[in-house]
């Protein structure tokens, strides 16, 4: 068990200490909540930064695998349960983050595959 303050970044740390009968609980600057990554500053870069390896996952181990497939719905069932599924938890959170390019940029790259479009297509 953690307990994790929320404070602005130019606030002064104070020390606090929470426990019972000599036992306390440490406090943390991260944690996992509901499947999210939130730091102390409420800030999503290390949400975003562990979603990147699954999206990359996704993005070669299924979605370039099965891209000979002529049906374009299967494709798009691919994307959708192993992409989009990600991508969408928790996006109300993290969407305004600063650090969400490296994520839109996986999708559109992965639009692209699924697609047959070039490169810089838009």
């Amino acid at each position: 068990m953690n307990i994790m303050k929320s404070v602005t970044k130019n606030s002064s740390h104070s020390t606090s200490y929470i426990g019972y009968k000599e036992k306390y609980i440490s406090k943390a600057v991260n944690t996992k909540f509901l499947g999210l990554q939130i730091d102390n500053h409420i800030n999503w870069k290390n949400h975003t930064e562990e979603m990147i390896p699954k999206l990359c996952r996704a993005c070669y181990d299924a979605i370039c695998s099965m891209v000979h497939i002529r049906n374009i719905n299967t494709v798009k069932s691919i994307y959708y349960v192993y992409f989009h599924s990600v991508i969408k938890y928790g996006i109300i959170f993290w969407c305004n983050s600063s650090d969400n390019g490296n994520i839109f940029t996986s999708q559109k790259k992965t639009i692209r595959i699924q697609a047959g479009a070039q490169l810089r297509t838009s």
